[in-house]
């Protein structure tokens, strides 16, 4: 899991050891049980972006079909579709985790990760 925020810096990774312990390592180290962590909450992230190279590659593409197919009205509809067909999400599951010498960090994870840091957290 990669720290992007809290009191450990903006760097650095997280993971759960072997045994059962939530090694930390930021700007400073350090090294959690279960029984030291308050609470564990969990979002996720959308982010939409847009594909130019997509979309000037499917523009080139569609406008060489459908500009033969249907003239200038195939080259205006394969931009429209270009267009549509360039736009993507990207999802990001952030997990915040507070402990009790009130410190906190905050990482992104695989959905994976996410469900071992709940199972880690005492209930």
């Amino acid at each position: 899991m990669k720290i992007i925020g809290g009191n450990f810096g903006v760097k650095g990774s997280a993971f759960i050891s072997r045994d059962k312990k939530l090694v930390i390592e930021g700007a400073q180290k350090a090294i959690y049980s279960p029984q030291q962590v308050l609470s564990v909450s969990a979002n996720v992230t959308k982010e939409k972006k847009f594909g130019i190279l997509g979309f000037i590659v499917g523009a080139i593409v569609l406008s060489i079909i459908l500009g033969l197919l249907l003239n200038v009205l195939g080259v205006v509809i394969a931009l429209v579709i270009a267009v549509a067909g360039s736009f993507y999400s990207e999802k990001t599951n952030i997990v915040e985790v507070k402990f009790n010498d009130n410190k906190s960090v905050s990482l992104e994870s695989t959905p994976r990760g996410v469900k071992k840091l709940v199972q880690f957290a005492p209930t």
